[in-house]
Formats: C-alpha cells, structure tokens, sequence
C-alpha cells in the first residue's frame, strides 16, 4: 500500500490524523463561584502511579474554562453517554462568562467531594482534579497536569465485569472534524475481551 505524507494544519490532530479521543464535560467554576461546562477530548492519564495519580487537560487558553482553571486550579471531568449527545453538543456553545452551560442541557449537578466544581448527575463517571502544574507550549494553548483527588463511578458499574460496565456506561467516541468542520461522534457497539498470552514459545 502506497503511502503519502500530509501537511500539518492548525488543528491538524482533530482534522489530519484519524485518532480515537474520550468525550468529557469539564466543569469548572470562576472565582465568584459560577459554574462553566464544555466538552473536552484532549484528556490524557499522565502519571499512572495510584501513589501519585495525575491527568493532562489540553486547551485552549482563550476558552472560559482554561481561565476558570487558572484562576481556582480545580476542575472536574464528566464522562457522559452516547445518547446523550445533544446535551453534550449544548455545552460547547459560546455562551458569555456569566452563563451556566448546563442551564441549557438536561443535566444536573452535584457537589464534588474534593473541589469546588460540580459532578454531573446524568455522567457515568467523574474524576476529581486539582492542577499540580501548567504548561503553555503555544501562544494559544494551555495544558493543566492535575493531581487525581478522587474517581466517582455510579454505583451500579463498580463491581461488573469491564465489558458489561462499558456496554452500561454506553461512552461515546469523537472522531475528529471533517472537511466542513462539523464533528463527528460514535459509539462503541462491539465489545469484545481478548485474551492475550504473553509468554513466547522456544
């Protein structure tokens, strides 16, 4: 198979590479206490150690919720469901600071046990962040290191096998933009363990 290099644009890892990314809702709150939330997929487990246990957030810098972040150093992230994507797609709009995105959604909140940002009812799962660090690698770009101060999952998922728990929880997967700039969602539909042996035979 012939292969072809390509140019790398602005948002070349949503729009050139076909890449798999997570769908979060981060919610944060400003220093008067109001609450933002926005998708976000640039969400990455940066240190796996479960003594020291941190996330990476990439944003844009210019978005409320990076200076939501910057200014309290707290956030958390919300892992909604597949059918529940137009709630999802709401929350990316470009309201003013002022605004709750949620207002406009079907979710509801909870307190967070760590942080001061809310959890979101309806989400399956919800991690706790508190930012240990802050990278600026461009003039528009910001990326939060956070410490993982708690994982909350709802109940009903914690003690079944993983396959089940994924089919329960029902996550949905952003596919990147197309050539118009519209986003493309999917969902996982075909879950299947794999067993996998290690060892090699001499």
């Amino acid at each position: 198979m012939e292969k072809e290099s390509i140019d790398l644009k602005v948002m070349w890892h949503i729009d050139a590479v076909l890449h798999i990314f997570a769908v979060t809702i981060v919610t944060s709150v400003n220093q008067e206490g109001k609450i933002n939330a926005a998708p976000y997929s640039l969400v990455l487990p940066f240190c796996s150690s479960p003594k020291n246990p941190q996330i990476l957030l990439i944003v844009n810098k210019n978005w409320h919720t990076a200076k939501n972040i910057e200014a309290t150093r707290e956030f958390v992230l919300n892992y909604p469901k597949a059918d529940q994507l137009s709630d999802i797609v709401k929350t990316s709009r470009f309201y003013d600071s002022e605004t709750n995105e949620l207002d406009y959604t079907h979710y509801t909140t909870i307190s967070s046990k760590k942080v001061c940002p809310p959890r979101i009812v309806e989400c399956y799962q919800h991690i706790e962040c508190r930012v240990n660090k802050i990278i600026k690698p461009s003039q528009a770009q910001i990326n939060f290191i956070a410490d993982v101060l708690d994982v909350s999952l709802d109940k009903e998922l914690y003690k079944i096998p993983r396959a089940d728990c994924i089919k329960k929880a029902n996550p949905p997967i952003y596919l990147g933009a197309d050539e118009h700039m519209d986003h493309i969602f999917g969902k996982l539909t075909n879950i299947s363990p794999v067993a996998i042996d290690l060892k090699v035979d001499k």
